[in-house]
């Protein structure tokens, strides 16, 4: 008698335990949609590196590289300078695509600004 007395309980306090994940999801929902939505006007640079580049600085360069879509493109093509992670300004002289990346011409190499540049960080485009 006292081990179904205490099967019960155990059921009951399994039941009660259990969340409605119908009510979390919905708060997820909720937290998702009031986000900011990214400006259309924001990229980043490729996330490659080798002799030549670093997280899309050109080192030996005098460009920056970002992964090549056509609203990119579109958009770099139609700017003249990039607003960098730190408020900075550069001018940029043009574009032009090269496989797979987007190649960001520039009037001297970017060495200096490769710190707030960089992939991961944001570049906006005027």
């Amino acid at each position: 008698m006292k081990l179904k007395f205490l099967i019960g309980l155990f059921a009951l306090a399994t039941m009660f335990s259990c969340k409605d994940k119908t009510t979390e999801e919905q708060g997820t929902k909720a937290e998702t949609t009031t986000e900011q939505a990214k400006p259309t006007n924001v990229i980043q640079l490729a996330n490659y590196s080798d002799v030549n580049w670093k997280n899309g600085v050109g080192i030996t360069f005098k460009m920056m590289l970002v992964d090549f879509s056509q609203e990119k493109f579109d958009l770099i093509s139609k700017g003249t300078q990039l607003q960098l992670a730190d408020g900075k300004t550069i001018p940029y002289v043009g574009c032009e695509k090269s496989g797979n990346f987007i190649q960001i011409l520039l009037p001297e190499i970017p060495t200096k600004y490769q710190a707030v540049a960089e992939y991961p960080n944001e570049l906006t485009v005027k």
